[in-house]
């Protein structure tokens, strides 16, 4: 193992969740961060939009002014065909937060990682935890870099931010109790210039799932499929041709497209999990974002979710370390009853959909409902 290092606090990914996380704790005097960043430079991330209430949430965090400084798209509203055929409308024009904002996704969590560093966090990059041990104070973690070197580093405090993986919770027990999962089955697609993307989001149910489409940099447009591994299997959905002709016969997103050609030569292909950690709290350790939680896309809620979980766990370590360890347990109840608050979000909007009773796809999330 290479030299031990010391840290007050050591948080296991830099994704939103983890960056707030280490902007409040380093906002509130605490010193002492390091960031553990398992991510790939350039890797593509699926999320792309958030809405007018981060707006607030940015400011809270002290970052709203750099935020604006980075120029992303505006995100007006959303349209949607779900429940019928008609198309609804949910503009930020009555918002009293202003609109949202399409992301560049990739310079976005690059930019919080920057904000945490101008405050004095150190950030570990191309490293992954593999182990750890008890030590009298916390933790010894024992780290991998990208060309295999092994080393360690010693913490007070441990935030797993390791999103849907849990690699730190689960390895210290923790069980993931999980909800019906979706797969996300996405393609992009560049502008012919014969018309401007769309600044609003565009949502569509139909038989077998329901599209996503929302603007990307470079006028393109991202358009995603979620449904399940059953109906991936069924329709042969993982075969380009046969997406394209799933897009082709939706009766509204397709219209989109209708002026673009595609980008990719393969479709992009991520799981879409739910669940909630049955333990996301432990002795000088917590979870968050969605190491903590994953949410259906569905609710719109997965980045406002990780930065006010990072921001609230600030808080109880904060607590911690002025000897309120009660704090953890009641951080814990709070995962807890946001989840349960999710799930019932989430059955509202499957529920507002019946028009395919016999549809395998929507009797499985209708059946969330009953269990």
């Amino acid at each position: 193992m290479d030299l031990v290092s010391d840290y007050s606090v050591v948080i296991i990914g830099a994704g939103p969740a983890g960056c707030s996380c280490a902007i409040s704790i380093l906002n509130a005097g605490v010193a002492n961060v390091t960031l553990v960043d398992t991510s790939k430079t350039g890797k593509f991330h699926i999320g792309e939009s958030i809405p007018p209430e981060m707006n607030p949430i940015l400011r809270q965090l002290g970052i709203s002014e750099a935020f604006l400084a980075q120029k992303h798209e505006p995100c007006f509203g959303s349209c949607s065909y779900w429940g019928n055929e008609k198309r609804g409308y949910n503009d930020s024009i009555l918002s009293p937060f202003g609109h949202g904002w399409h992301l560049n996704r990739s310079q976005f969590n690059q930019f919080l990682v920057n904000e945490a560093v101008v405050r004095g966090a150190k950030v570990l990059s191309g490293h992954s935890y593999q182990s750890s041990t008890t030590t009298e104070r916390g933790y010894q973690l024992n780290l991998k870099s990208k060309a295999g070197a092994s080393s360690s580093i010693e913490a007070d405090f441990v935030v797993d931010a390791s999103g849907a993986r849990s690699i730190f919770a689960t390895d210290k027990g923790s069980k993931k109790q999980h909800e019906t999962p979706l797969v996300c089955l996405a393609l992009r697609f560049k502008n012919k210039g014969l018309r401007e993307v769309s600044k609003l989001t565009h949502l569509e149910s139909v038989e077998n799932g329901w599209w996503y489409a929302a603007r990307i940099p470079n006028e393109q447009l991202l358009v995603t499929l979620y449904t399940n591994v059953e109906t991936v299997k069924k329709l042969r959905l993982n075969n380009l041709k046969n997406w394209i002709k799933l897009l082709q016969q939706s009766p509204n997103t397709h219209q989109w497209i209708a002026q673009m050609e595609p980008i990719d030569h393969r479709l992009l292909g991520f799981p879409a999990q739910s669940f909630c950690l049955d333990k996301v709290v432990g002795e000088n350790w917590l979870a968050i974002g969605d190491a903590a939680s994953a949410y259906d896309p569905i609710t719109s809620q997965g980045i406002i979710k990780a930065i006010t979980q990072g921001m609230r766990a600030a808080e109880i370590i904060g607590h911690c370390k002025i000897g309120a360890i009660e704090a953890l347990p009641y951080f814990q109840k709070e995962v807890m009853h946001q989840y349960d608050q999710y799930k019932e979000a989430r059955q509202h909007f499957y529920c507002l959909e019946q028009r395919w009773p016999q549809s395998q796809f929507w009797r499985e999330m209708h059946g969330l409902s009953r269990t």
